[in-house]
C-alpha cells in the first residue's frame, strides 16, 4: 500500500477545504449592518434638534431633570456642521474644532456615536481602519472607544491584520453586538493562513471557534442578534466550527482532538463532504502507522494481532472514502479532489477484497446524497 506524508496531505486537503470554505459565506459583518445598540439609539435625523423650552412639563421638578439642557445657536449650529459634514475626515475635523471652542459642551456625549456610525458605514477595510484609528486619537474616552471598536475589529479582520484583530478581538469580542460572526470570521482568518503553512494564528483562530460554539450551545442568544441569524448559527454553522477546529487541530499535531471534534461536526452535518475527506487523513494515518507496527513486528502473536488490527482499521477507511466519494459526486468544485480520493478507494478497497473491486459501486452508492 501506498505510505503517504500525512502532514503533506493535511496541506493539501487545508488548501482544498481553504478555497471551498468561502463556499459557506460568512454572515454579513459589515459594520453599517451590526450597529451598536447605544449608537443606534443615539442617531436620530434631529440629533442636534434644539432642546425643548422650559414650561411644556406640568412636573416641573422632573422637567428640570428629564429635559437636555438649553446651549446657544452658534455652539448647536457648530454640533449640526459635523452631522452634515460630507465624509468622515470631514466630521472628525469639525469635531476637533467644535471640541476646541466648546470643551465643557452637553452635546460632546452626541458627537461620538454619530462619528461612529459613520465609519461603521465605510465599506473599504483600509478606510475603515484609518478612520477609525483617525477617530481613537479624538474620542480618548474609554465608553466612546467601545463605539468604534466593533466597526475596527471587522475591517482589521477584513484585511488580514490577524496580529491587531486577535490583540483588538481579546478586550472587545465579548462586547459585540453579534460575537458570534467575529468569532467565525477570526476562525477564518487564522484558518486561511494555516492553509498558507502560517501556523502562527492556529492557536487563538482554534480558541474563538470554540467560544463561539460554547456560545451556541448555550443558546444564549445576544439581543442585538436577529431570530433567523441564531437560528442559521445553530443550524449551519454549528457543524462547521466543529470542522474548522478539526482541522485546526490537526494543523496543531493534536489527532485526538481532531477527531472528536470531527465527529461531532459529521453528527452534525452527515452530508458535508469535506467531513470524510478530514476523517481519510485521519483514520489513513492511523492505518498507517499499524502497517508500519506491523511490519517492524516480530514474527508471532504480537504480529498477527497488529495485523488484524489494521485490517479493521483499513475497513474504517474504505468507509471513510466511500463516503467523501459519495459526497463529492455531482459536484464540480470537488472534481479533481475526487478523482484522487476515487483511485484511493479503489486501490485499498482491491487490497482488502483479494484485488477485486466487486460491490464497490454499491458501497459508494449506498452513502450518496438521496
Amino acid at each position: 500500500m501506498r505510505n503517504r506524508a500525512f502532514n503533506a496531505l493535511l496541506l493539501r486537503t487545508l488548501a482544498v477545504c481553504a478555497c471551498l470554505m468561502w463556499w459557506c459565506a460568512a454572515p454579513a459583518f459589515a459594520a453599517a449592518t451590526v450597529t451598536n445598540a447605544r449608537v443606534a439609539s443615539a442617531m436620530n435625523p434631529a440629533t442636534f434638534d434644539t432642546p425643548p423650552q422650559e414650561g411644556q412639563s406640568k412636573d416641573k421638578k422632573k422637567d428640570k431633570k428629564d429635559k437636555p439642557p438649553t446651549v446657544p445657536e452658534a455652539e448647536l449650529n457648530a454640533a449640526k456642521a459635523i452631522e452634515a459634514a460630507a465624509d468622515v475626515p470631514a466630521m472628525l475635523t469639525a469635531a476637533s474644532a467644535f471640541f476646541e471652542k466648546y470643551p465643557k459642551s452637553p452635546l460632546r456625549p452626541q458627537v461620538a456615536p454619530l462619528i461612529a456610525d459613520r465609519i461603521g458605514q465605510i465599506a473599504d477595510p483600509a478606510q475603515r481602519i484609518a478612520q477609525s484609528e483617525n477617530y481613537l486619537k479624538l474620542f480618548t474616552a474609554p465608553a466612546d472607544a467601545e463605539l468604534v471598536q466593533q466597526h475596527l475589529l471587522t475591517a482589521y479582520t477584513a484585511a488580514n491584520r490577524l496580529d491587531d484583530a486577535f490583540a483588538l478581538a481579546a478586550n472587545v469580542i465579548d462586547k459585540s453586538p453579534d460575537p458570534v460572526a467575529a468569532m467565525i470570521n477570526l476562525t477564518r482568518g487564522g484558518l486561511s493562513e494555516a492553509r498558507n503553512q502560517n501556523l502562527k494564528y492556529v492557536a487563538p483562530s482554534r480558541q474563538m471557534a470554540l467560544k463561539a460554539v460554547a456560545l451556541i450551545e448555550s443558546d444564549k442568544k445576544p439581543s442585538t442578534v436577529t431570530d433567523a441569524t441564531w437560528n442559521d448559527y445553530k443550524t449551519r454553522w454549528h457543524g462547521q466550527l466543529y470542522q474548522w477546529i478539526a482541522m485546526l487541530s490537526l494543523a496543531a499535531g493534536d489527532k485526538a482532538d481532531a477527531k472528536t471534534r470531527l465527529n461531532s461536526a459529521i453528527g452534525l452535518n452527515p452530508r458535508d463532504p469535506i467531513n470524510y475527506v478530514l476523517l481519510v487523513e485521519m483514520v489513513n494515518g492511523e492505518y498507517q502507522r499499524l502497517v508500519q507496527l506491523h511490519k517492524a513486528a516480530t514474527p508471532g502473536a504480537e504480529k498477527d494481532a497488529l495485523l488484524k488490527q489494521a485490517e479493521t482499521q483499513l475497513d474504517e477507511v474504505i468507509d471513510a472514502y466511500a463516503h467523501a466519494v459519495a459526497l463529492t459526486e455531482g459536484d464540480a468544485q470537488y472534481d479533481t479532489m475526487r478523482v484522487g480520493l476515487k483511485a484511493d478507494l479503489e486501490s485499498y478497497y482491491k487490497y482488502r477484497h483479494n484485488n477485486s473491486t466487486d460491490g464497490l459501486q454499491a458501497l459508494i452508492d449506498k452513502y450518496k446524497k438521496p
